[in-house]
């Protein structure tokens, strides 16, 4: 494997990582409960 490769390996994990944590957090914020709350504040 070139350097090249090594380097473009790394940059790949980390992207799945970044995606990966990314995703998780958003999910975890946006349970159902927190978006129906949400939603509630500006009807009533």
């Amino acid at each position: 494997m070139s350097q090249i490769q090594g380097k473009l390996l790394v940059w790949i994990v980390l992207a799945i990582l970044a995606t990966g944590l990314t995703f998780a957090t958003f999910r975890g914020y946006l349970s159902p409960d927190l978006l129906f709350g949400f939603a509630n504040t500006f009807s009533c």
